[in-house]
């Protein structure tokens, strides 16, 4: 029984994982090419801006991963992380992204939290 309910569990987080993958891989490509209009249009970065992200888990090489996994993708840059691990400083292109880098952001940061197998996150 114990074995049955291991198998389930990972076959779940590889389903999550591969769902993750598809996702990202979606939003690294749409990023790509807004960036590359962007370049293509001349943008010198006018609309620049430096905002916080605070990371749901608690675990540190959660946080390490999520940092990097923003920092593949076109358009936003991990530039810091506060020493007390709360805050991620993140620097995107165009400010008027903000809301919608933070809503692609917690989506992927839940969905890596699934398919990693952490349900403890912060309060």
């Amino acid at each position: 029984m114990k074995i049955v309910r291991s198998i389930i569990a990972f076959s779940l987080r590889l389903v999550n994982l591969t769902i993750l993958f598809v996702y990202f891989t979606f939003k690294v490509i749409n990023s790509g090419w807004i960036v590359a209009w962007l370049v293509v249009k001349g943008y010198r970065g006018e609309n620049e801006t430096l905002i916080e992200y605070q990371p749901q888990s608690d675990k540190s090489w959660h946080i390490i991963l999520l940092f990097n996994l923003i920092s593949m993708t076109p358009g936003s840059l991990s530039v810091d992380l506060s020493e007390d691990r709360n805050i991620i400083y993140v620097h995107l292109l165009n400010s008027n992204d903000q809301d919608d880098f933070v809503k692609t952001t917690g989506k992927i940061e839940r969905m890596l939290l699934r398919s990693l197998g952490n349900s403890k996150t912060k309060n």
